[in-house]
């Protein structure tokens, strides 16, 4: 693998020559770092775009639910028309009134609204009125004013938490559990970019091993048909021969095929338009990590506990269902609330201005104050909801320390993954080599004419094994090192990435 540079710009440039056949395709090369591939990821990927706008979504909630404390304006214009007729006396046919005609004009404007002050409501209003008509043949207008305040106080049900208030905490929680969803498919994407990037690294190096094998292969047939044309060789080495070279072309083919399918599986996470870029290839630029990484279980556990999404996200719903269950135990209570008001009215007989300066002098005051208790009988269906939130909340402690044990035993293995996938990277380089100096022993032995055809075939075949085992190695090592970090929480930070921490709730 420290020839990785140098082979990718070779096959790189083998298979721009071999896609250049078809004159009418343009074919662009974009190198690009893992860094790089991540970068572009996190601001074209389809999905986290989609998560990103359901983050947003979360948001505009929490200002819909604020949207409970805003006043509501009434206006109301009405007219009325009664008629009572005069009632006979008991003894006699005579009528003791002659009735009323009355027409009544009223209009009223308030502004209402709750506030988040232990569920304390308003309304402010004002009400002006007109009766005009005859009463026992007699024509009367009258005009009626009053503007006052009225505020309930709840001191039971809805004093710790009422609907709004529910509704509004709710909205921030789901916010806040929003923006951590959202860390974790950002975590999620750059791993998925990780293993594409490594997948298509593989795929690459791959062609590069399979090339060689078809060299190899290819250059041992010409040798053994030019020994079968002088007779120092049966055909049938020679067939063997060909054979193999056969094979090392299909296998060749095959590496194509996967490092073209490598292609679009990065492709399709880092860019957002495949009509865009079908055409342009990827060039991987970059060392993989071959080094030893130290891995410590308890330390990564502990900062898998502390800092994966999945955890967080899930302590926060538990806090979100505390609030419901806070919330359906206040339903339980019964409704005790203090009502009191207080303005002036005016009344005038003459004409309605008179009323407006009745109302701006203030010379008839009125309060009134008082409380008004409701009890539920039964209230079975206000009980069997807080029962029911509780038992919830209580599945969700489980839910959680069961996702902690998950998140544990994914730590172990990813860790003991590190350092197995370590020692086999090295197993398969060392056997690789070996499989090397095996190959060149039998070429110099078939040279002198102390080995078979059969035997190197078989030695070649060996080595491309090998040389496939120790690059797969390499790439199962770098996964492996990018799923303990995933494991750990740590993923965002291996790229400087910091996510910015939610708002705090007002």
């Amino acid at each position: 693998m420290n020839k990785f540079l140098k082979q990718s710009g070779v096959i790189l440039g083998l298979l721009l020559i071999m896609a250049g056949a078809a004159p009418a395709q343009t074919n662009a090369t974009q190198s690009l770092t893992l860094a790089e591939c991540v970068a572009i990821a996190l601001e074209h990927n389809l999905a986290l775009q989609i998560e990103k706008l359901s983050s947003r979504s979360a948001q505009e909630d929490v200002r819909a639910a604020l949207g409970g404390y805003d006043p509501q304006l009434t206006l109301s214009a009405q007219r009325a028309h009664t008629e009572i007729e005069g009632k006979p006396a008991e003894d006699d046919e005579l009528l003791v009134g002659s009735g009323s005609d009355t027409d009544r004009d009223t209009y009223e404007a308030a502004i209402r609204g709750a506030t988040a002050l232990g569920g304390l409501s308003y309304e402010v209003g004002t009400k002006l009125g007109r009766n005009e008509g005859t009463r026992s043949g007699n024509p009367f207008d009258t005009s009626t004013g009053s503007a006052g305040v009225t505020l309930t106080q709840p001191l039971l049900k809805g004093f710790t938490t009422d609907a709004t208030r529910y509704q509004v905490t709710l909205a921030r929680k789901l916010s806040t559990e929003a923006l951590v969803q959202l860390e974790t498919a950002m975590a999620n994407t750059i791993h998925d970019v990780e293993v594409a990037w490594f997948g298509l690294v593989q795929a690459l190096e791959s062609i590069a091993v399979q090339e060689e094998a078809l060299r190899l292969a290819t250059q041992l047939y010409e040798d053994n048909r030019n020994k079968v044309q002088i007779g120092a060789m049966s055909i049938l080495d020679e067939k063997q021969a060909e054979s193999q070279a056969a094979a090392a072309r299909a296998d060749l083919s095959a590496a194509k095929q996967a490092y073209a399918e490598a292609q679009n599986r990065l492709k399709l996470l880092v860019f957002a338009d495949h009509r865009q870029t079908a055409t342009t290839t990827i060039a991987p630029v970059g060392e993989l990590v071959s080094e030893p990484v130290m891995t410590d279980v308890a330390a990564s556990s502990a900062q898998a506990l502390e800092q994966r999404p999945e955890l967080r996200q899930a302590r926060l719903a538990l806090a979100r269902q505390d609030v419901v269950v806070a919330y359906q135990r206040d339903q339980t209570r019964p409704a005790l609330n203090l009502v009191g008001n207080a303005g002036v009215a005016a009344n005038d007989e003459r004409d309605s201005s008179g009323v407006f300066r009745q109302l701006e002098s203030a010379n008839e005051p009125y309060w009134s104050a008082g409380i008004t208790l409701a009890i539920p009988l039964g209230n079975r269906a206000a009980q069997a909801r807080h029962e029911q939130s509780r038992l919830t909340a209580d599945k969700m402690k489980l839910q959680l320390r069961q996702l902690e044990e998950q998140v544990l035993v994914e730590v172990d293995n990813a860790a003991n993954a590190v350092a197995a996938g370590y020692e086999r990277l090295q197993a398969t380089r060392d056997a690789r080599d070996y499989a090397r100096q095996a190959l060149l022993a039998e070429q110099r032995k078939l040279e002198r004419g102390k080995s078979t055809s059969f035997v190197v075939l078989q030695l070649q075949r060996n080595l491309t094994a090998a040389r496939n085992a120790a690059v797969q190695a390499l790439m199962d090592y770098n996964k492996q090192c990018a799923n303990l970090a995933l494991a750990e929480g740590a993923t965002l930070a291996r790229y400087h990435i910091t996510f910015a921490p939610p708002p705090p709730e007002k």
